[in-house]
């Protein structure tokens, strides 16, 4: 039952005050195989659980096509829906869409990003980064150029130009890169540089591990400089050499456990276990650990967990 009357204090604009953007949509029915630029990759399970129960046209809302002034429409949100209606009615050539006027392709992209996330959370962060960056959004664009200069990805879409960043790169998170940055930009590069040498295969890099390992550089600098730095070499090896005989997702979970698995604190706890393990650890004509004890003291690192 839908209420008649508005509840709480909030104060509500007035008529007046109220911009107006845009006119109304029109509904008419578009081809069934209408594609959208950068559509999101379709999920079968989705799918097969929305259709659990059969088609229920009660529960139907149009897909929506952007419509250019040139004429050319692009589906913008509804892959899912189509497909479902097109196994329920594969006769069918033509589907019932809500058409919006859109002015440009960067009008097309932020538009995606608003419908997707800002109402009603719908698409991955991921997805709704892609289209941020073809919408040029500032904040998006700058991000987007640190991806690349840290030669990583973000993956949104398996369809062309889904992949932003260094498209080349593994893939990331996008709120796990954020907050390897926050521990520094060129930590954060440190880190993903020595994750992709210990495993050069793996086509995403865990988050955690991440930020965790970008961490360490920001607390114990001697870690990365490798002009003055015997133990930034040491602490490559013993990382590169002996992590790599494990899945960084293993990594993660172990070291996790062995820094003490501290809830909200699971990027430190992971740094913890790392440099309590690498302080112990003697490698032949390595640094010795006792040296290592006396250079990285796990006071810095107790001090943002306990």
């Amino acid at each position: 039952i839908m209420s008649t009357t508005i509840t709480g204090n909030a104060k509500l604009p007035q008529t007046d005050d109220i911009v107006v953007h845009g006119r109304p949509g029109t509904h008419a029915d578009v081809s069934v195989n209408i594609q959208g630029d950068i559509n999101r990759d379709t999920d079968s399970r989705r799918v097969k659980k929305n259709l659990k129960d059969g088609w229920k046209w009660t529960l139907y809302s149009p897909i929506i096509v952007a419509v250019f002034p040139n004429k050319e429409k692009l589906l913008l949100d509804g892959d899912h829906r189509r497909h479902m209606y097109r196994l329920t009615f594969p006769d069918a050539e033509t589907i019932p869409a809500y058409l919006i006027e859109v002015e440009n392709m960067k009008d097309y992209h932020r538009l995606f990003y608003e419908v997707n996330w800002e109402k009603r959370k719908n698409a991955t962060k991921e997805e709704v980064f892609v289209h941020q960056v073809k919408a040029k959004i500032e904040s998006a664009t700058q991000l987007n150029l640190e991806l690349i200069r840290c030669g990583v990805s973000v993956y949104g879409s398996s369809d062309k130009g889904g992949i932003v960043g260094f498209v080349n790169g593994p893939h990331v998170s996008v709120g796990a890169f954020r907050r390897a940055l926050k521990r520094g930009n060129n930590e954060a590069k440190m880190s993903i540089d020595i994750l992709k040498k210990t495993w050069p295969n793996d086509t995403k890099l865990q988050g955690e591990l991440m930020e965790a390992v970008a961490l360490l550089y920001s607390l114990y600098p001697i870690l990365g400089d490798q002009q003055k730095s015997k133990i930034s070499k040491d602490f490559e090896n013993w990382f590169a050499n002996l992590l790599s005989m494990y899945s960084q997702h293993s990594v993660a979970s172990d070291y996790k456990s062995r820094g003490g698995r501290v809830h909200h604190r699971h990027a430190e706890s992971i740094a913890r276990g790392l440099i309590s393990d690498y302080r112990r650890a003697q490698l032949i004509n390595g640094v010795t650990a006792k040296y290592k004890q006396k250079q990285l003291k796990l006071q810095l690192i107790n001090n943002l967990i306990d």
